[in-house]
């Protein structure tokens, strides 16, 4: 396997996109269109492919915000035949690098806290700090979502300088919950999602940090 990872800039290169997004996630009402992922590149965004012979495997786009050193990664995709292949991995690394090279300094995005592979890569592997929890912050999606609020917490990956330094930290249990079980809205992802709202939601309010996940024991480590 030889991949190729290639950044897109024009509406021929980006187009691949949407279809590719529909592909991964399901549904078509949510996909970023051609025409504003050109504006946002245009603008000073970013888009980057994965292509596996010509076809594509995985994605990443992000925009810039309203502090000039941020970059806002709106999404991340890779196809499941390439996934526990360090794709994801790969393209986010990209991705930072191609911040550092245009004059930015971190990247924030969302994830769902319920989906734990999502958050290795986020919180233990790039080190990224979970910092705000938003209640329904979508609203609906549809898709591999279901019908669950779309809760989602805000990472943010500072790529110059150190991580803070902690000194207080503590566990927080998320229940057992599938992917499936999520996209079928099962009444064990509904109360998945408000176990871990309102566990995690006020502490984050109150000044403490995401700082990593355990996936086997199915827990949170947040600290400040």
């Amino acid at each position: 396997m030889s991949v190729e990872f290639r950044v897109l800039r024009k509406a021929d290169e980006l187009a691949v996109m949407p279809e590719f997004e529909a592909r991964i996630w399901g549904g078509d009402d949510d996909r970023v269109s051609v025409n504003m992922l050109v504006a946002c590149v245009e603008e000073g965004g970013v888009a980057i492919g994965a292509f596996d012979d010509g076809r594509m495997i995985g994605s990443v786009f992000g925009f810039r915000t309203h502090e000039a050193d941020v970059l806002h990664s709106h999404y991340m995709a890779v196809d499941p035949q390439y996934r526990r292949g360090g794709f994801g991995e790969q393209l986010k690394r990209r991705q930072a690098e191609w911040c550092l090279a245009n004059g930015v300094t971190s990247m924030r995005w969302t994830f769902d806290p319920l989906q734990l592979t999502n958050a290795h890569l986020n919180l233990n592997k790039l080190g990224a700090l979970g910092i705000t929890y938003h209640v329904n912050h979508y609203g609906a999606l549809g898709g591999i979502n279901g019908s669950l609020p779309s809760d989602r917490l805000t990472v943010q990956w500072k790529l110059v300088g150190e991580r803070p330094t902690f000194v207080e930290y503590f566990d927080l249990d998320v229940p057992a919950v599938s992917p499936e079980q999520i996209a079928s809205s099962a009444p064990e992802a509904i109360h998945a999602r408000i176990a871990v709202r309102e566990a995690m939601a006020p502490h984050l309010a109150d000044g403490w940090r995401v700082a990593a996940v355990d996936r086997d024991k199915r827990t949170y480590t947040l600290a400040r």
